[in-house]
């Protein structure tokens, strides 16, 4: 509802998220309304059915939990900035979220994060909004007087100060948010974390962004969280694999069909879910017939998925060292094995390790000597909670690689991917 210059809106996670001024008028722009139409969580609604959520409202979290944190630890001069990009971090992010960032990576050497150009007003958004009379978030930033180099700076992670601690830090409010959204909306009951409790644990000491004793067991709760989230539903076999098989139609696509290959990721790079399934689905061929795949969840299966420790090392030293090219060869050397006639309907699926940041945030720990407070200084969460050590250890322990192709091959390319992996 609207109160004057002031909106009030009801989130599932937070309750209600006040808006106000400058946010008001971000929320209306063009590309903040196309997070509406980009799923948070990717292909995860193929696996969990509740997960249809988006960009817009995971953005609208962040910047909840941020004008709540910010407010606390009284960083009023700050304050603009930091509300800004945390409303509009997500803005760079492509069609189905983080499934398309490889490909933004691949052909355009950019990231979710690369918004300059957005910033800058030299996408097709201001042509967009020209039509519609919808201004774009470089306008807004321009007319309220924002600073548009901040601003980028904090969404980039370049400003390392509270400020940016605050968004890219080793517990900040991007992930406060998406990991209790996330379970809330898969219905994974591993997201229960007390942002409130947390936030009120944080604390300025010597001018840094620490973690009180109150903070340590909400911290622990997002770490067990996270390391729960990642093999649930972060890394779930299905979702990779329609991840994958989405990856491999645009990857064909661009080969047959595109010849500027930067001009056309900055352009899917603008898309919403939708187009880019519909640009797939008309491109006939292979491209169209895994879009429909991945549409009718008529999707790849797993012939081969084991732990990473269960592979070769030297296969995964030259993985890691030759990346997506070594990745092609072992592809095409398990399908020739396993008699496939085209191994594009064979994908090896390598996960990638995560690291685990929030292990390095600061804690402040204070005693009492002869009756007076003494410090202990700043130590690492992991040296003082051993449920972190723990979590530190493991998460590094649960990552796969996997082997996907249609049904009909399965038996031979399990046989197959033995021999050559293991």
């Amino acid at each position: 509802m609207r109160n004057g210059m002031r909106k009030v809106i009801r989130d599932p996670i937070h309750g209600y998220i006040n808006v106000e001024g400058f946010a008001m008028d971000l929320l209306d722009t063009v590309e903040m309304q196309r997070l509406r139409r980009i799923r948070q969580l990717g292909f995860s609604y193929l696996v969990y059915p509740g997960a249809n959520h988006t960009r817009f409202e995971h953005s609208l979290g962040v910047f909840h939990l941020a004008d709540v944190l910010t407010s606390q630890l009284g960083m009023e001069e700050d304050r603009d900035e930091i509300l800004a990009a945390a409303l509009i971090h997500d803005i760079g992010h492509g069609p189905y979220s983080h499934v398309t960032e490889p490909l933004l990576k691949k052909y355009a050497g950019i990231c979710h994060e690369d918004i300059d150009d957005i910033l800058r007003g030299c996408t097709n958004a201001r042509a967009a909004g020209s039509i519609t009379g919808t201004r774009t978030v470089a306008e807004v930033l321009e007319d309220r007087d924002i600073n548009v180099r901040d601003v980028l700076s904090l969404v980039k992670g370049e400003r390392m100060n509270n400020a940016g601690a605050i968004l890219k830090g080793e517990i900040d409010v991007d992930k406060m948010d998406y990991l209790v959204r996330d379970a809330y909306y898969t219905g994974v009951a591993y997201g229960v974390i007390d942002n409130m409790r947390l936030i009120q644990g944080i604390s300025l000491y010597n001018g840094e962004i620490v973690l009180t004793k109150k903070g340590i067991t909400p911290a622990e709760y997002l770490i067990f969280s996270r390391f729960i989230m990642y093999p649930s539903v972060y890394n779930h076999h299905t979702t990779r694999i329609a991840q994958l098989m989405f990856i491999r139609a645009m990857e064909v696509y661009v080969e047959e069909r595109v010849d500027d290959v930067a001009f056309f990721a900055n352009a899917l790079r603008m898309m919403d879910d939708c187009e880019a399934n519909v640009l797939l689905r008309n491109a006939g061929g292979f491209p169209c017939e895994m879009m429909n795949r991945i549409n009718e969840r008529n999707l790849f299966k797993r012939a081969f998925y084991r732990p990473v420790r269960d592979v070769r090392a030297d296969l995964m030293d030259d993985i890691s060292d030759g990346g997506d090219r070594v990745i092609r060869e072992l592809e095409n050397e398990i399908a020739r094995r396993a008699g496939l006639d085209d191994a594009r309907f064979l994908i090896l699926d390598v996960q990638r390790r995560e690291r685990v940041n929030e292990c390095a945030v600061k804690v402040y720990s204070a005693r009492s000597v002869n009756g007076r407070s003494a410090s202990d200084g700043l130590k690492r969460l992991s040296d003082v909670s051993s449920l972190v050590r723990m979590v530190e250890h493991a998460l590094n322990e649960s990552y796969n690689v996997g082997v996907y192709t249609t049904d009909e091959y399965r038996d031979a390319v399990r046989n197959a991917a033995e021999a050559i992996l293991c």
